[in-house]
């Protein structure tokens, strides 16, 4: 019996290993998307007069972002409210709807299936509340004018109002959104004239609001169809389809050169420094009052003057718990106008609370102080580089007599001219001037106290070495234009899009000297205005942004290596020249808003 037992018990342990993991396994993942059975009414209907859609999938539903997915043309001031609810779809219009005219909902990919949001990509439904569905249609893409990349989510829109103001004044007659590669079709649309537009829109009122970024259509678009034949072997024609057109048309959006002036914020992080930040460069530099008139101090502005250091002069003005400025800048209203506004600012410095033990280890350590430098001096100093001092303090005495430069010459440093000059306006930065030789070894030596900030601080001994680069460590690239462009403008491109150097085409050949070995690119704008910079469009000029080429491959540069291209920027259409590695859908991002 007991031998009986154990074989028994033996058995089920091994039939349960052996079954292990024979259950019900899922079959394979569901990838399919929700499929349109039914519909009420159905896709495509006339004479629509209700408030209510009904459409019926194969499986359960759920909804993703259809808030912002959804997009029906004609626009509605108060858009649909949709639901999944089950197996249904189901849309109610809060909107009255407009006579003879056809409705498109376009839904995006928010129509996915319940269990593995799988989505229905691209799903429209359409309606007419007139006798017919109209069927013509435009299709086209959207770039950014200033970098050629597809733009995605612009809206695009079109008016049979051929006046200019429509677009500033209602709401799109149809629309679509542009996807990923830039691409938009506005379809359902009935025969006759328009004029096409795109917005960013983000007011969400399918016009041109201020501020947005635009693009606007040359001319008048008219849609129309074509029967497309197919020709077979026997030479006979047969009707294959039918060509809805035009599908070729492209939009260039840029963003008008507005900014919001105006002053951001204020802050004293430092005890003798007031920092003031605007929301972008001013077109005027703004002023400042102390209210108290004992208070001294000194102005700095940045590069772009969108931010202020005010330097306090003294001990006095340096041990005011607060500071009341008076600020008189730049503003702009609500249409974008500058104006002159004052504004009273008040710095406030909360002093630490420190032992008498920190506070004597302070008081000996200012003593000590030394006004710190840096420089950008290294081996392998770059030939078109500029030798650079920088301060932490701005500087209010420099005695040029104690600063030397010298060059190593048969293992002997010799003296060599220099000048110094200000990098910005209270002279935080010096940069030194000199005939610098290819290869050759110098070192600036400074000596003590040669240079005092404006707290009297003086600096200790320093040296800084540097090793130029020779010709032979970079290539060159030589760029001729072919046919050549007149105000051309030819800029040099990282492998990151961004520019690196930009020089006028010149007709016997531009010359871009001293690159590093490395990948890059080339990139051509058309100067119309001289300017010397590329120029966006404008809507009240009615002026396109300046056109812009890329040529369409990249040189690999080595070093001691010239290279020399030759550029026909008419062989490659514009929409195509971009490199595919360089080419990446965007946005239109807030350029000059805060």
């Amino acid at each position: 019996m007991k031998k009986q037992i154990f074989f028994f018990l033996c058995a089920a342990i091994f039939a349960a290993c052996a079954n292990r993991g024979i259950g019900p396994q899922g079959g394979p993942k569901d990838e399919e998307p929700p499929r349109e059975v039914s519909a009420l009414p159905e896709n495509g209907s006339v004479r629509f007069t209700g408030k209510r859609i009904e459409v019926s999938f194969n499986e359960y539903l759920q909804l993703d972002n259809v808030s912002q997915q959804l997009l029906m043309s004609p626009p509605q001031q108060n858009p649909p409210e949709v639901k999944a609810r089950g197996k249904k779809l189901m849309v109610h219009f809060t909107d009255s709807l407009l006579e003879n005219t056809t409705y498109t909902l376009d839904f995006g990919n928010a129509v996915c299936d319940f269990t593995e949001r799988n989505p229905l990509r691209n799903y429209t439904y359409s309606f007419a509340t007139g006798d017919e569905i109209d069927t013509l249609e435009v299709r086209g893409r959207v770039f950014d004018a200033e970098s050629l990349n597809p733009v995605r989510d612009i809206i695009v829109g079109i008016h049979n109002n051929l006046d200019d103001s429509a677009f500033v004044s209602f709401p799109f007659l149809r629309i679509a959104k542009t996807d990923s590669t830039g691409a938009f079709r506005i379809a359902n649309m009935h025969a006759g004239d328009y004029r096409l537009y795109a917005v960013d829109d983000i007011g969400r009122d399918y016009r041109l609001t201020l501020g947005e970024a635009l693009a606007f259509g040359e001319g008048i678009i008219t849609p129309e169809v074509k029967p497309h034949y197919h020709t077979d072997s026997l030479g006979r024609d047969s009707l294959v389809g039918y060509d809805y057109g035009p599908a070729d048309l492209v939009l260039w959006i840029f963003r008008e050169k507005q900014k919001r002036l105006y002053l951001q914020r204020s802050n004293r992080d430092q005890q003798q420094t007031v920092r003031i930040s605007f929301s972008s460069s001013p077109d005027s530099l703004p002023s400042f009052r102390a209210l108290n008139d004992s208070v001294r101090f000194h102005v700095q502005y940045s590069p772009k003057a969108d931010s202020v250091t005010i330097w306090l002069a003294d001990s006095f003005s340096i041990h005011q718990d607060s500071l009341y400025l008076e600020v008189r800048y730049r503003a702009t209203d609500s249409l974008y106008q500058p104006e002159w506004v004052t504004d009273t600012i008040r710095a406030i410095w909360r002093s630490p609370k420190l032992s008498p033990k920190a506070l004597k280890a302070q008081a000996r350590k200012a003593r000590k102080k030394r006004l710190e430098l840096k420089s950008n001096a290294k081996s392998g100093f770059e030939l078109n580089d500029t030798l650079r001092l920088f301060c932490t303090t701005p500087l209010a005495r420099i005695a040029a007599d104690s600063i030397h430069l010298f060059e190593k010459k048969d293992s002997v440093y010799k003296s060599v001219p220099f000048t110094l000059e200000p990098f910005d306006t209270l002279p935080m930065q010096l940069t030194v001037i000199a005939k610098w030789k290819p290869g050759k070894e110098y070192e600036l030596r400074i000596d003590s106290a040669a240079l005092h900030d404006l707290y009297g601080v003086p600096n200790k001994p320093e040296h800084y070495s540097l090793t130029m680069k020779t010709p032979e460590d970079y290539s060159s690239i030589k760029v001729t234009l072919q046919p050549f462009v007149p105000h051309a403008r030819i800029q040099v491109i990282s492998a990151q899009d961004k520019i690196l150097r930009e020089m006028p085409a010149r007709e016997d050949g531009t010359l871009f000297q001293y690159l590093k070995p490395d990948t890059y690119y080339l990139r051509m704008y058309i100067d119309e205005n001289g300017d010397g910079e590329w120029t966006t469009g404008s809507w009240s000029e009615k002026r396109q942004p300046e056109r812009l080429f890329y040529f369409p491959e990249k040189i690999q540069t080595k070093s001691n290596w010239d290279f020399e291209e030759l550029w026909d920027y008419t062989a490659v259409g514009q929409t195509d020249s971009k490199p595919r590695e360089l080419s990446k859908p965007t946005t239109m991002t807030k350029k000059n808003e805060k």
